[in-house]
């Protein structure tokens, strides 16, 4: 009953924009009421056995901080985070010429050998990480 309901709503655009519309006000009042998210235990569980942030901590805190439109605050702890803003907001918005954009990327990175699709992933989610280390090293995270 949940699952027709959910799709029924993100069927249509307007159900879309809304739901994102309420990520958004849920986002930001849970930041205002905790200092940014600063109020609470380490969830990440990498983090927690290692020591060591994973790429996507301080994801969470950055969302929230661009949420209440700390934009700067949210780049230095994790900029990743505006990206997955963007795809949110291209798939609320079914913004066309983005979406054929990335169809035609995706086709493009999908023909290329195996091989160097997990390279070039690999090679991201390093860049991603070395960053979240620099990030947590200079105290940030």
């Amino acid at each position: 009953m949940i699952s027709s309901f959910v799709s029924r709503v993100i069927a249509t655009r307007v159900g879309r924009v809304a739901l994102v519309a309420l990520a958004w006000i849920l986002t930001r009042e849970a930041s205002n009421r905790s200092s940014g998210f600063e109020d609470g235990p380490v969830l990440c569980p990498w983090r927690l056995l290692t020591g060591y942030p994973c790429p996507g901590c301080g994801g969470i805190r950055a969302m929230g901080a661009i949420s209440t439109g700390q934009f700067e605050q949210a780049w230095l702890l994790n900029p990743v985070a505006f990206l997955v803003c963007s795809v949110v907001l291209v798939w609320a918005f079914r913004i066309t010429p983005l979406i054929k954009l990335a169809q035609q990327a995706s086709i493009k990175f999908r023909s290329q050998a195996f091989a160097i699709q997990v390279i070039t992933m690999a090679l991201l989610y390093a860049f991603v990480w070395i960053a979240a280390i620099a990030r947590f090293s200079s105290g940030i995270l």
